[in-house]
């Protein structure tokens, strides 16, 4: 070999070696760890794979499913949680439904404040392997689900853990509090507000169940920040506490909510996989995770992806009205997928509560419109997931009347919206525009954002079809709409979807 190509040769190791160490820095760069404080948590980014799900299951089961089936104060906690049997829970039945049902995510409710943590805890003997049905609800689901190639998702309910505090907390291998006794002192051992021991219990916990089940999402109920309420009463108003109200809040201390939410982006690095965590209304500061709307819809095309955990039964008896109850009738699968169409048109997402009987099974009526939802989004699915919003989230009279938390659960759910023929969702993807008319028009529909005079310009428009049906779609245009000559047979009981392809 001659000088000249030795050199070069050389010049291209030097290069390879220079690139290699370079891309290796660049690695090791983006899985810096996340430090205990809002800059560097915000630094965290939501995954893309988070924002391809819209939509979820999860479900409420625990001693309060016993507590509903007696009248008022005829039985107690530790009572139902000796009740509590679950003879029939099968993690793979349960995915089996919410894969039956479309769900692309799901998970258990992990832990709902009784003291009683729903899996194989070696921290306390108040856990679902040694109380209840003594199985491992956490662990059975999340192998199940990730078994399917389902993102887990567990949420945390502790607001009743701050105040209620059943079960024990060991804290140094000590026991300190006992269930059978009043506790609440530690409520007010710290200057009168919660004691420490509480948090540091609350952490050892969520921190433990991470360890064990590696989620993809945790999500943080209202005893995590407790702004929720705030906003419930009016007191607080888009992030501003209003004069002459209290400024007093329930949660945890930002100390602990930084160090949780540290510890669970880390243990994503670790696990080399992306994670996201979820919080209720102003509980965190914004951009750091994605906030969840309790039970009620949004007004209007939200800049960030959200979610709303959304409940299948409605409220007329209002013990434990997560858990399932025969007195609260279920919602229609009708309405549930309206429901889920507008919210996938407005950048959000729906996790929908699907509570089991006592015994682990899920009732007759329950299933029925499950699988009705996922007969739809069988048909009608690619209008849904994977999807992101168009300039216009939608068109027609009907809108969210009762917008925020709670919203679509007041008044036994009458507030939630009856949409109509006129009422139009777009949701987009690739080359492809959908518009989905959330109930059936009849023989010719106009969507007036679809004019020539709009975002679309004359010419723009490939084809239109209908999703479902075999028989050809009559469209034209001008400028104050698109006039579409609808097939003779309406191809599912609920919205229709228009698959619009663009040039």
């Amino acid at each position: 070999m001659n000088t000249k190509k030795y050199i070069i040769f050389l010049l291209i190791g030097v290069l390879s070696i220079s690139c290699k160490v370079k891309n290796e820095q660049i690695a090791e760069a983006s899985k810096e760890q996340y430090q205990a404080n809002w800059t560097s948590l915000r630094k965290h980014q939501t995954p893309n794979w988070f924002d391809d799900l819209k939509f979820g299951i999860y479900c409420h089961w625990g001693p309060q499913t016993v507590e509903v089936m007696y009248k008022k104060d005829e039985i107690t906690r530790l009572q139902a949680i000796e009740q509590w049997k679950g003879d029939k829970f099968s993690a793979k039945n349960w995915v089996d439904v919410m894969q039956r049902t479309g769900a692309q995510f799901g998970g258990p409710v992990a832990w709902h404040g009784s003291g009683i943590v729903n899996w194989d805890s070696d921290i306390t003997n108040w856990n679902s392997t040694k109380k209840g049905p003594k199985v491992d609800i956490y662990g059975s689901l999340s192998k199940e689900l990730h078994k399917r190639g389902m993102p887990v998702i567990a949420s945390y309910h502790t607001g009743d853990f701050w105040s209620r505090m059943w079960g024990q907390i060991s804290l140094e291998n000590k026991s300190i509090i006992d269930p059978t006794q009043d506790n609440s002192k530690y409520a007010v051992s710290n200057n009168g507000r919660i004691s420490d021991q509480i948090f540091d219990a609350w952490y050892a916990r969520i921190s433990e169940s991470v360890d064990k089940y590696q989620p993809d999402m945790i999500w943080f109920d209202t005893g995590f920040g407790g702004t929720v309420h705030k906003v419930l009463k009016k007191e607080m108003v888009n992030g501003r506490l209003l004069p002459n109200v209290s400024n007093k809040l329930i949660s945890a201390p930002e100390t602990y909510q930084q160090k949780m939410i540290s510890y669970f982006f880390n243990k994503g690095l670790e696990w080399n996989k992306e994670v996201e965590v979820i919080y209720k209304t102003h509980d965190i500061p914004v951009g750091i995770g994605v906030r969840d709307i309790e039970d009620g819809n949004l007004l209007g095309l939200q800049y960030d992806p959200w979610m709303a955990d959304v409940n299948m039964q409605r409220h007329f008896d209002w013990r434990a009205t997560w858990f399932y109850n025969p007195l609260n009738k279920v919602k229609d699968a009708g309405m549930l997928v309206d429901m889920l169409v507008d919210m996938t048109s407005k950048n959000g997402r729906m996790l929908l509560n699907v509570p089991p009987k006592a015994d682990g099974t899920f009732a007759e009526e329950v299933k029925k419109e499950l699988f009705e939802i996922g007969d739809w989004l069988k048909m009608n699915g690619e209008a849904i997931y994977g999807t992101m919003p168009w300039v216009f989230y939608g068109e027609g009279p009907t809108e969210v009347t009762n917008p925020g938390h709670h919203g679509q659960g007041k008044n036994h759910g009458d507030f939630i919206p009856k949409y109509t023929s006129e009422d139009i969702r777009f949701t987009q993807k690739e080359n492809v525009l959908y518009a989905i008319c959330l109930d059936w028009p009849g023989e010719e529909l106009n969507i007036r954002s679809l004019g020539t005079y709009g975002k679309l310009y004359p010419g723009d428009i490939k084809s239109v079809s209908m999703l479902g049906s075999n028989e050809q779609i009559k469209w034209s245009q001008n400028k104050e709409g698109m006039l579409l000559k609808l097939p003779s047979t309406q191809p599912c009981k609920f919205a229709v979807v228009f698959k619009i392809e663009r040039k």
